[in-house]
């Protein structure tokens, strides 16, 4: 039981075989999805028309992928730019409302208020204010992406214990390198935590809003296939759908592991 304890936590592993170790648990798991899916559909028969099986669908990857593609891009555009804008208000926000608890009693109860506001009423409204195009879908993104980073970086910069404030003043620190050194480290666990929960939140939002309305997206692309009772090219843009998320969320994952590399091992 020693042995395979020290085996499991030998922190003298080669990169490589580390991220070997990361890897391939979830590709045999997806593998191994794929593969049930595909016999179940032969097994209990299911129409092709209702529920068609991975070889059923995988070949409009090829087939169709000048539209794949585009749509795909597209998608991932309003997804990108709305997060990103989403982060670079919440962050900030949620450090003034940590910061100053006037601003933690007075505005911090307004933005859940609007965040209560179905978005399913908001998405229509979006479209009537700003057209057809980017920009309704990326004013929703934002939306909904705000809020759980928000939260989570009131929770990040409000964890540390206020008398290490006081310990980095004695020894000579400034407030700029208490929040880098400090606060900010911290804090990061958290904003990180909230960035992958918006992140899902921002791939579903722009699907919403593209499903009310839009002239380009993966969600038009499926209505269109819809129109058609083209099934397997309406599975195939709902796989990339979730293809994008899992990229998008990919990177996250590998900029939070470059931002803390103090938690690597963990």
């Amino acid at each position: 039981m020693a042995n395979v304890f020290a085996e499991t936590t030998n922190p003298l592993k080669p990169p490589l075989v580390k991220g070997a170790e990361r890897i391939v648990p979830p590709v045999l798991v997806l593998i191994a999805f794929i593969v049930a899916w595909q016999f179940s559909s032969d097994w209990f028969g299911i129409p092709t028309y209702l529920f068609p099986a991975p070889s059923d669908f995988m070949g409009k990857f090829v087939t169709e992928r000048s539209a794949l593609a585009y749509n795909f891009a597209a998608t991932g555009y309003v997804v990108v730019v709305g997060f990103a804008l989403a982060t670079l208000i919440a962050i900030p926000l949620g450090l003034a409302i940590a910061s100053y608890p006037s601003l933690r009693r007075s505005l911090f109860p307004l933005i859940v208020f609007f965040e209560i506001i179905p978005k399913t009423i908001t998405a229509p409204l979006l479209i009537v204010w700003f057209g057809f195009g980017f920009t309704p879908r990326i004013a929703l993104t934002v939306v909904m992406t705000f809020f759980p980073i928000l939260v989570n970086s009131i929770a990040g910069f409000s964890s540390i214990n206020p008398r290490l404030h006081f310990i980095t003043k004695s020894m000579g620190a400034n407030s700029w390198q208490t929040f880098r050194f400090i606060r900010l480290p911290a804090a990061m666990p958290y904003i990180f935590s909230g960035m992958k929960i918006g992140m899902v939140y921002a791939v579903t939002a722009c699907i919403t809003v593209e499903f009310i309305g839009a002239n380009e997206g993966l969600e038009v692309l499926i209505l269109s296939a819809s129109s058609y009772m083209d099934i397997a090219l309406m599975f195939a843009g709902v796989f990339a759908t979730a293809m994008l998320a899992m990229l998008l969320t990919g990177i996250l994952l590998g900029m939070e592991t470059v931002m803390m590399p103090w938690r690597r091992g963990q």
